[in-house]
């Protein structure tokens, strides 16, 4: 199976959004080009991107002689107005882009995307803001990924009650209907500017694996199941 990382990425628009996603994609070894008709836009990423060219990627001819026509997955973080993205959007797409991905800011702004027929829309306000209201009223939960059928991944401290007993111990898929994949643990690590600390998966986990305090659980499930494994206490 082909991995995501061997794909060849184009990012159009290196505002927040587009240079974050950048630097997440470069950081997992993915080959990114990045697309700004601003240049201090492209100065701020050349250096850890595969490539940054400055252009109009709403002129077809520029994407084409650019090569920007032949990767394999397009993400257009356009965030400023919405024309240039439906614009390119269609010229990828005619151009025989496998994955497009567009910026919509509004519902109207989405069902044009998906009327051209783009993979998929992106919603970076909405998507932060949704998983920012789940963990500020579910006491615990740091993170949020929906992953559709009222499923989604969620990453919680561990309840005190649960310190020191085993993953055999807790029978977590039993009593609460969720699927633990991994445990984070604190790590300490040295960096350029001296120790630093930050949460690792701890690996492959067994029944014999013992929750520590400070842990956090990496699960997948419903909200309404986290909520009761978050009152335990």
């Amino acid at each position: 199976m082909e991995r995501r990382s061997d794909l060849h990425f184009a990012i159009i628009g290196i505002g927040a959004f587009g240079s974050a996603l950048a630097k997440k994609l470069s950081e997992e070894g993915a080959y990114v080009i990045a697309i700004d008709n601003d240049m201090d836009h492209i100065n701020q990423v050349k250096e850890y991107v595969s490539d940054a060219i400055c252009f109009d990627a709403t002129e077809p001819e520029l994407l084409e002689s650019h090569g920007i026509t032949n990767v394999d997955v397009a993400i257009i973080a356009i965030g400023e107005r919405f024309e240039p993205v439906a614009l390119i959007a269609m010229h990828l797409l005619n151009s025989g882009v496998e994955e497009v991905y567009g910026r919509a800011g509004t519902l109207i702004q989405e069902q044009i995307l998906k009327q051209i027929g783009i993979t998929d829309v992106i919603h970076p306000e909405r998507q932060v803001a949704e998983r920012m209201g789940v963990s500020l009223v579910r006491r615990g939960m740091s993170d949020v990924f929906d992953i559709g059928e009222g499923l989604a991944m969620f990453e919680v401290e561990v309840p005190d009650s649960m310190v020191g007993y085993t993953l055999e111990e807790l029978e977590i898929r039993k009593r609460y209907e969720l699927n633990l994949i991994t445990i984070k643990r604190l790590q300490s690590l040295e960096s350029e500017v001296g120790p630093d600390e930050q949460y690792e998966p701890i690996g492959i986990l067994r029944g014999s694996t013992k929750v520590k305090e400070g842990d956090r659980f990496l699960l997948v499930g419903r909200k309404e199941d986290v909520d009761k494994l978050l009152e335990t206490n």
